[in-house]
């Protein structure tokens, strides 16, 4: 593996955020320079829907294709909004309820077994590449970039970047420790939760068989029964513990800028936000559930094809 080889984009999605995974995969297909393949990861009940997207280099991918057929997604009684949980349809195979973000998070661990990348980036269906990115992006010569934000993870401390509360921060760290049977956390622990992050193919299927192993189950049986889980603070715990940091470089950077919580951007503090994107960074991500209107964030897309067409 090489950094002129090709990625494998892995992308978690569903019905709500259809039209940004659009603008998405637009943004994929314009500036990627690398060879890539991607993958957009959705629940049954909204394959037929992201099966437009589908392409020479797009796969749609289901979980009939990802998860145990005992996971099953049912509505959620009483929400307005449809939403779904995940629960278990097998007696001998019981879990908490899970919701659509949980589930995300198995698929993107369980499609590891499926890509024939060894270099994969999360991409979530909310981010926009507004730079031209390849494979060097997340490689030094053969070994994969690991965002790591050392000792920041403290309990009743918060995260200088939203402002919020790291605890849930320290529950998944303790978790992941736990279910891969490392020892337990001392804190300021670190971080490995950003967008762009990037995995490799061979470290994540070895991750997801430590958990069986610890767990004496399948590892979405093992997850769906711990009370907290973050498939990124899993990754990394597992390549900083038991599978060892060998074909892997850290870095605390940032690769794509983040507006993770507040209200809608409006076009001047879209230009506030865009002004402080560093040289480094070749994505943007502004959370769906800010409201931000799409076409704005169209609008940044459209001006990074411009930027890249003059360079």
């Amino acid at each position: 593996m090489t950094a002129g080889g090709a990625l494998a984009i892995v992308t978690p999605s569903y019905a709500a955020d259809f039209a940004r995974c659009q603008l998405l995969c637009e943004s994929v297909d314009a500036m990627a320079e690398s060879r890539f393949h991607h993958y957009v990861l959705v629940a049954n009940h909204d394959l037929a829907q992201f099966k437009a997207l589908a392409g020479p280099n797009r796969s749609v991918i289901s979980d009939a294709e990802l998860l145990p057929r005992w996971l099953k997604a049912v509505r959620r009684p009483f929400d307005r909004q449809r939403r779904h949980i995940w629960i278990s349809s097998d007696i001998r195979r019981q879990i908490r309820p899970l919701s659509g973000w949980h589930v995300q998070q198995l698929r993107k661990l369980a499609v590891a077994r499926l890509v024939d990348e060894q270099l994969m980036v999360m991409a979530d269906s909310d981010s926009i590449f507004v730079r031209p990115f390849g494979a060097a992006q997340f490689m030094r010569e053969s070994d994969v970039r690991l965002y790591r934000k050392p000792r920041v993870i403290a309990p009743h401390a918060n995260d200088p970047a939203t402002g919020m509360s790291w605890n849930n921060h320290v529950d998944w760290t303790r978790q992941a420790a736990a279910v891969l049977g490392a020892p337990a956390p001392s804190f300021p622990a670190d971080d490995f939760i950003n967008n762009l992050v990037s995995w490799r193919k061979d470290k994540a299927m070895a991750a997801t068989a430590r958990i069986e192993d610890i767990g004496g189950a399948p590892f979405p049986l093992v997850l769906g029964r711990s009370p907290s889980m973050s498939e990124y603070q899993i990754y990394g715990a597992y390549v900083c513990g038991p599978g060892g940091m060998d074909g892997h470089f850290d870095s605390p950077d940032a690769l794509s800028h983040t507006y993770w919580v507040g209200s809608a951007l409006t076009d001047h503090r879209l230009d506030a936000f865009m002004s402080e994107l560093k040289p480094h960074q070749v994505a943007l991500c502004v959370q769906s559930f800010t409201e931000t209107p799409l076409e704005q964030l169209r609008g940044l897309f459209r001006a990074g094809v411009r930027e890249a067409a003059h360079t």
